[in-house]
C-alpha cells in the first residue's frame, strides 16, 4: 500500500474555495480504481492550511490520480490560492 500525505496552505481570504474545490473532488476521486482512502483536513489553528490524507493500492493506482483530467483541472483550479507548492510525502505503511 501507498499513502500520500500533502500540506497546503491557501492565500488569506482563498481557503474556504479551496475547501469547495476539495468537495467538488472527492467523490469522484473514492470511486478510482486503486484508491483505498482520500480525507481531506483544515487545521483547527490555523484554518489556512490542509492536510490530505490518501492511500493507494499501490504506485499505479496513485499515478493513474494523478493522470485523470478531473485531477489536473482541480490542481489548475487552487493554483491562484495557494500560498506557495504542495508538500507532499510519499509513504510505505510499515505496521
Amino acid at each position: 500500500m501507498l499513502c500520500v500525505a500533502a500540506k497546503l496552505k491557501a492565500v488569506e481570504g482563498k481557503a474556504d474555495e479551496i475547501e469547495r474545490e476539495f468537495k467538488k473532488l472527492l467523490p469522484i476521486v473514492v470511486k478510482e480504481p486503486g484508491t483505498l482512502k482520500y480525507v481531506v483536513h483544515r487545521k483547527v489553528d490555523a484554518p489556512n492550511e490542509f492536510l490530505i490524507y490518501e492511500q493507494y493500492k499501490d504506485r499505479d493506482a496513485f499515478k493513474f490520480h494523478m493522470s485523470t483530467e478531473y485531477f489536473k483541472n482541480f490542481s489548475k483550479s487552487i493554483m491562484p490560492w495557494l500560498d506557495g507548492p504542495a508538500d507532499i510525502g510519499l509513504y510505505q505503511e510499515i505496521t
